[in-house]
């Protein structure tokens, strides 16, 4: 896709080493993914859109890569049976590709729902009248509109209520790792810049989502006051951007146009190819591609460090998730009793119910807290970089009660709706002298 990802992973380790220094980017959880995976069944039938689905879609093809980006950021991708070529999507390597100009192969498929959005509505009519369910979504305009996106695409698959509520928590997931990356970029100038699709007329405009990305990006689009996605070369000299933006092979074409001799972002070397679908797909690409336009343009925060990232992407993943724990134990205010070995009671049942629920104990337990609690405490303490005593503190249990506790083995979530503390077990009791 063309991506740059030498400065991406050299801005992703500065952010790392920021994170973990100052606290600052509390609130998101996975760069990679953003958190996906509605773990509760929705309300069917749902109408989204004026389209009325009356059961959770089994069978779904995407014809449009950007709604397809949505569907990944939400974790529904199992749902899909087919995608358009132009889903491109390295997770989607192996999805089942068809021409969304072919309404009978896409008929062939027999989906349950076929998701495009307004530039791939060529076959909907065709589809509509095969009798096939067709739900056309539009692309976001803005974070508010975001938020509008994430819920309609993750009502369609997974129901109203819980999936509807699941779609703006990651939406809003998505925009507290972009407020973080707004934080750390230079504050203290303006600095201006523009994606030209072409040399002529097409360019990001203020009413495109990529336009928003460059804000939080820290740049300004020169296009900001534009729509229509069209430019005219002379706005384009005045406003005189000090970067540049470009598909790949037009950087060229810009250095050699005669018209740019006096541009700032040519004089300064700021001409920047980068894939075009970075600034449509608004799935977890909208991360990738803000993190691209601040590394290219504030080179002072790739400066080398010591740290030595062997995996940009896993201390990401650790880094921010500490934050996200952080900021919820925080957030947590409930007055937590230390437990140890030999307590025992109703703290201690749910204690080792969560426990169970991450996957650190798995055996029965009946609220006494005995050696083995104990190891399993000090192991999920290990797993979250807390000091591991076996004694569940405050501290400790406001990690584990917290949304982002680490499960055991995988690093992620355990469960993406369930932050609160788990109802008592309804488990019996067991007569083993130490079975907790």
């Amino acid at each position: 896709m063309g991506k740059n990802f030498g400065l991406l992973y050299r801005l992703a380790a500065w952010l790392c080493c920021f994170v973990l220094v100052c606290g600052m980017l509390a609130g998101c959880s996975d760069v990679r993914g953003v958190i996906s995976g509605v773990a509760a069944a929705g309300e069917f039938p749902v109408e989204v859109a004026g389209v009325t689905i009356s059961a959770r879609p089994q069978k779904v093809v995407v014809l449009s890569p950007s709604l397809a980006d949505v569907v990944l950021a939400l974790g529904f991708e199992t749902q899909l049976a087919a995608g358009a070529q132009e889903c491109t999507q390295e997770s989607l390597r192996d999805l089942k590709k068809i021409s969304r100009d072919n309404p009978q192969a896409i008929q062939d498929e027999n989906p349950d729902l076929v998701l495009l959005d307004p530039s791939s509505n060529g076959p909907a009519a065709a589809l509509q009248e095969a009798g096939l369910t067709v739900l056309s979504i539009a692309p976001a305009t803005d974070r508010e509109d975001f938020e509008r996106l994430y819920s309609q695409v993750a009502e369609a698959l997974a129901g109203g209520g819980p999936g509807h509520e699941e779609g703006i928590r990651v939406a809003q997931d998505v925009f507290l790792t972009l407020d973080a990356i707004n934080r750390i970029v230079p504050s203290d100038r303006v600095t201006t810049a523009c994606y030209l699709y072409d040399l002529d007329s097409s360019a990001v405009t203020g009413d495109m989502f990529g336009s928003t990305i460059m804000t939080y990006s820290g740049v300004t689009n020169v296009f900001k006051s534009l729509e229509g996605g069209s430019y005219d070369f002379e706005t384009l000299r005045i406003s005189n951007p000090n970067a540049i933006f470009c598909p790949p092979g037009l950087a060229e074409q810009i250095l050699s146009d005669s018209r740019f001799a006096d541009s700032q972002a040519v004089k300064d070397k700021k001409v920047f190819e980068m894939d075009p679908s970075l600034m449509e797909w608004q799935g977890r690409t909208v991360i990738e591609t803000a993190y691209e336009i601040s590394a290219s343009v504030f080179p002072e925060l790739l400066e080398e460090n010591s740290m030595q990232v062997t995996d940009p992407t896993e201390e990401i993943d650790s880094a921010v998730g500490s934050a996200l724990a952080s900021q919820e134990e925080e957030e947590d205010d409930t007055e937590y009793e230390t437990l140890s070995q030999g307590d025992q009671g109703d703290a201690v049942q749910k204690l080792q119910a969560r426990l169970e629920e991450l996957g650190y104990l798995d055996r029965e337990y009946d609220g006494h807290f005995g050696e083995y609690t104990a190891q399993c405490v000090t192991e999920f303490q290990k797993a979250n970089g807390l000091e591991e005593t076996g004694i569940a503190d405050q501290k400790t249990q406001r990690r584990l009660f917290a949304r982002s506790a680490k499960a055991k083995g995988d690093g992620g979530e355990a469960s993406a709706l369930s932050s609160e503390p788990p109802a008592e077990t309804s488990q019996e009791p067991t007569t083993s002298d130490d079975n907790g």
